[in-house]
């Protein structure tokens, strides 16, 4: 049951504008949410004062209540139409999700108009013609979405009071980390493993890409740590054509635990190659005395 007007701004049903104007501002600044963030009880006593107050001090509303009650009194001092709040809500997606876009089913507790009446304001509803629902809605996310953006689906916020539109849903997104793929931008970061004998000789081998396996065309004496291009196999621009890149870095991998003979085919190999890899390190300047 709602609380009597004058009650709740603690005055008597006979006070003047003035009496009405100076309680509001008193409990006001008592109830305010900027001094209270961290208690939702007085954001319900802050938000019930001034509907109080703007019934109370709108000289045709204060009519309409002390004659009719809650019932009409709300929505003289309201007004019709008004549009509704935004809503903000949050969603994490994976990588591959948000490189492709895709629709979300999301749980939304927003204000939509009351059954009871059709939003033209009851006792089911306190006067307000909306009510607070659990609602399930669809939220459209554009392929190349990032963590930290936001999207605005219009008309899918708070409902207005009295029929008013509704306000639109902000949705923030954070994209999850992926296991094998780093994003850096539009950009995709992957190290992949090749073998020795791959490393010197070259090879075609396959990767995998968001969109799919991609061939990377390994040349002959790749190093370990070396960084290969993939245009367009990264993330989709979100505004605009095209697609970031996908980089991969070869990491040669040294087989261990060789039979003797296998060890002995090794030695003969740099017996041939007879190469030096640290011949730079013993010139003057090159870093050894």
């Amino acid at each position: 049951m709602r609380r009597d007007y004058y009650a709740v701004l603690g005055v008597a049903s006979t006070a003047d504008v003035r009496e009405i104007r100076q309680a509001y501002r008193r409990l006001a600044r008592r109830y305010s949410p900027d001094v209270n963030f961290w208690d939702a009880g007085a954001q319900a006593v802050f938000e019930e004062i001034a509907e109080a107050y703007r019934v109370l001090s709108d000289a045709g509303a204060r009519s309409m209540y002390d004659r009719y009650g809650h019932l009409l009194a709300g929505r003289q001092a309201v007004g019709p139409g008004r549009r509704g709040d935004d809503l903000h809500v949050a969603v994490s997606l994976s990588l591959a999700d948000a490189a492709r876009g895709v629709t979300l089913p999301v749980e939304l507790s927003r204000f939509s108009p009351c059954e009871a009446c059709g939003g033209d304001g009851c006792e089911e509803c306190r006067g307000r013609g909306v009510r607070l629902a659990t609602e399930r809605a669809s939220i459209p996310v554009p392929a190349g979405v990032d963590t930290g953006a936001e999207i605005r689906v219009t008309g899918q916020g708070h409902a207005g009071p009295f029929a008013g539109p509704r306000g639109d849903l902000i949705v923030s997104t954070r994209v999850e980390d992926h296991p094998f793929f780093v994003r850096k931008g539009d950009n995709l970061h992957c190290d992949v493993p090749i073998t020795l004998a791959e490393a010197i000789l070259g090879a075609r081998i396959q990767v995998p890409a968001l969109d799919g396996d991609a061939v990377l065309v390994v040349p002959p004496g790749t190093q370990s740590g070396q960084s290969f291009r993939l245009r367009g196999r990264g993330v989709p621009h979100m505004f605009g054509a095209g697609a970031g890149d996908l980089y991969v870095t070869a990491q040669v991998e040294i087989p261990k635990g060789l039979d003797a003979r296998t060890q002995e085919m090794v030695r003969e190999l740099g017996r041939v190659l007879a190469s030096d890899p640290r011949a730079d390190l013993r010139r003057p300047g090159g870093g050894a005395a």
